[in-house]
């Protein structure tokens, strides 16, 4: 009875009560006379005890059924939720997101061995810490795209995302756009998307290249200036971009004028799109790169002169 006391228990302390009476009305009657004993009501009320026990018994049966749901959707939930979360986390580079998203993954698991152990508070508890953990790191993650949508370097996206498309819809060219806080390679021709491609950028994440040597993927729009073969580049296929432009050396000079850079600093170069992606995870020296097959895939529908705008992310409101 101690588990349906835990989980109906004003039933059971019902059914409990009503057996201690009947248990001492017992007693009383074991201690008279053979010719005076009457067990009527100590039969009674046994009876009556094995009735509520049996409430008892059903009310927590039921209560466990409910407390078993619960916990087998929590624990549903959050594996649904848990990698659509860490996929987006890439894009912080946040300690506490990771650590967050961890704690909620091993709360997941724990929640998981309690359930297969018919422990079902257990696992339901599980879930809950598990919940509020990836619920923190979810909000660290909406925190970033929120700046992202508030950039001062918004308008810029913008308008080169516009012009982009515009001169694809003018040309019937394909062209290329990178959306760096997605990770996301889209082809598009005019208005129309072709293809989409998951991306690795480069170590230095969501920052905008500044200098040689700082790992970050630049922004701005560029064109293929050379497409190199699975012999001709370490990375599998490669399409070479022609950064710098004018507008990154022009760039670069005002933040050298404003040392923001050093004097010895140079602007880089040698930026492309290329394989041996599909890392999840920025490992490029500031290079975009894709998995081997969606190269095979990209490489036939462009050519040189192609397009390729890079942004920070691309404001919603531009594409179709």
């Amino acid at each position: 009875m101690a588990e349906g006391v835990a989980r109906a228990p004003n039933q059971c302390a019902a059914a409990q009560s009503i057996l201690v009476r009947a248990e001492a009305e017992t007693r009383v009657q074991s201690r008279r006379s053979a010719l005076r004993r009457d067990y009527d009501q100590a039969a009674r009320l046994a009876l009556e005890a094995r009735l509520a026990a049996e409430t008892c018994a059903f009310q927590a049966g039921a209560a466990r059924a409910r407390t078993r749901e619960r916990a087998r959707k929590a624990l549903a939930d959050l594996s649904t939720a848990l990698p659509r979360a860490a996929s987006l986390s890439r894009h912080v580079g946040d300690s506490d997101v990771a650590e967050d998203l961890v704690q909620a993954e091993i709360a997941l698991g724990e929640g998981k061995v309690a359930f297969e152990r018919s422990q079902f508070e257990r696992a339901e508890d599980a879930a809950e810490r598990g919940r509020a953990r990836l619920a923190q790191a979810v909000s660290d993650i909406n925190r970033l795209f929120d700046t992202y949508a508030t950039s001062p370097r918004r308008a810029d996206w913008r308008r080169w995302v516009k012009d982009t498309l515009r001169d694809s819809a003018r040309t019937g060219e394909p062209v290329i756009l990178v959306d760096k806080l997605r990770r996301e390679l889209l082809l598009y021709r005019g208005r129309d998307e072709l293809a989409a491609y998951p991306v690795d950028l480069g170590i230095g994440g969501l920052n905008s290249k500044i200098r040689a040597g700082d790992d970050a993927t630049p922004e701005g729009r560029y064109r293929i200036t050379e497409v190199r073969g699975p012999t001709q580049t370490h990375y599998y296929r490669a399409l070479m971009l022609d950064y710098p432009n004018a507008d990154d050396v022009a760039r670069f000079r005002r933040l050298k004028r404003s040392g923001r850079v050093a004097r010895g600093d140079d602007v880089g170069s040698l930026i492309e799109i290329h394989g041996h992606g599909g890392r999840k995870r920025d490992w490029t020296k500031g290079c975009v790169a894709l998995d081997n097959d969606d190269m095979d895939s990209l490489v036939p529908r462009v050519r040189v002169g192609t397009r390729v705008t890079i942004v920070g992310t691309i404001p919603e409101e531009v594409l179709p």
